[in-house]
């Protein structure tokens, strides 16, 4: 099979170890959507003071080379994922964009500085950054139905995982790795649902089966680097005439147990690192995080930074979460309550609309557990 990937460690380690070591014919590795679907190269100037591999980052992602090289390549499938879109900021000169680099994070300071100093920073989850995803996803999904339209395009959507089977980080570190990966999820589900619904040859796959990583990933211990265990699991489960895994085994009571308690730990005890009394009368049972610590996130983020300021995409997906009790329908509306003028008209807007008001009656007409007679 032709094969060919644009993303980061779920594409490579989805070829390796599921798709059998394949060799791509092509490989787009790290490289933001917009930055992806822009043919304007940016001027970078000198970039004699930086490391190599910073230079060879930035050199390899000005190619601008995407459509060219699919054309010639003609793929018979093309696997993405949504990462590098959901971990770093936007460059740009004005002109053309590219992704703010890893490599440059551990440039020394002055040097950072003085190649920076050059372009403009669009941060991660901002107004500009979403529109110019929105465009570069369009731009994206119009390419693969005109001009490639009999290669499958398969967008992985797989989340982070909370469980570390390792030593090389602390489980509290670990966690807070969990949480920050798990706070720019819902873009890059959005994303994936966006591009699958769009493109007529597209496959979106999700895996509902366990998750972990050990201090044998490739990458290092992080959320979104799994164990190979867990690939050769998925290898188990993959058809790849419909592109999609067999049904899983339901988890048992235990395990759903497990998972759970889990993820509530990784944000109680997180807290508690951070030295808030207020978090550790937290139990983190299921029914703390909704009697508890849904008016603990309130008032912390009154306290932080009041209702005051501007949403983001996340406030946005996350109200729409906590007071609806479903993620928002599509992009279109997440962008819309993303650009109310701040969070507290983001929360008059949900809590005065009928389906959350409809929900409180419902509640309001059961009878209170508290209510019930012991025993």
């Amino acid at each position: 099979m032709n094969i060919a990937y644009v993303g980061s460690c779920y594409s490579e380690e989805f070829i390796k170890h599921v798709l059998d070591d394949a060799v791509p014919r092509l490989r787009f590795f790290r490289v933001n959507s917009v930055s992806l679907m822009d043919e304007q190269t940016v001027d970078l100037a000198d970039m004699s003071e930086l490391t190599p591999e910073s230079r060879r980052h930035l050199s390899f992602e000005n190619r601008k080379n995407f459509r060219q090289r699919m054309r010639e390549a003609a793929p018979d499938l093309l696997v993405v994922d949504f990462i590098r879109d959901i971990r770093c900021a936007l460059l740009t000169d004005g002109e053309g964009f590219l992704s703010f680099p890893y490599e440059l994070i551990v440039e020394p300071r002055t040097t950072r500085a003085a190649f920076l100093n050059r372009l403009e920073l669009i941060p991660f989850g901002s107004p500009d950054y979403v529109r110019l995803h929105r465009q570069a996803l369009n731009r994206f999904c119009n390419f693969m139905n005109e001009v490639m339209p009999d290669c499958r395009v398969l967008v992985l959507n797989f989340k982070p995982a909370w469980d570390y089977r390792g030593r090389a980080r602390t489980h509290i570190d670990f966690r807070a790795d969990f949480m920050a990966w798990s706070a720019r999820a819902p873009m890059q589900d959005l994303m994936g649902r966006y591009c699958a619904e769009r493109i007529k040859a597209a496959t979106l796959l999700d895996y509902d089966g366990p998750l972990w990583s050990d201090d044998q990933s490739k990458y290092g211990p992080a959320s979104v680097h799994y164990a190979a265990a867990c690939w050769r699991l998925m290898a188990r489960r993959f058809d790849r005439e419909s592109l999609s895994f067999t049904p899983a085994e339901p988890p048992t009571a235990v395990e759903l147990g497990t998972r759970l308690r889990a993820s509530f730990d990784a944000f109680g005890e997180e807290a508690e690192v951070l030295g808030d009394g207020r978090w550790r009368r937290l139990t983190r049972s299921g029914a703390d995080v909704l009697t508890e610590l849904v008016p603990v996130l309130i008032q912390e983020m009154l306290h932080c930074h009041g209702f005051k300021r501007e949403p983001t995409i996340i406030d946005a997906y996350n109200a729409f979460l906590w007071l609806l009790g479903r993620p928002p329908e599509g992009i279109e509306t997440l962008m819309a309550h993303a650009a109310l003028p701040n969070l507290d008209a983001l929360r008059h807007w949900l809590m005065t609309s009928e389906e959350f008001q409809a929900g409180c009656r419902v509640m309001l007409e059961r009878p209170s557990i508290r209510d019930q007679p012991a025993g």
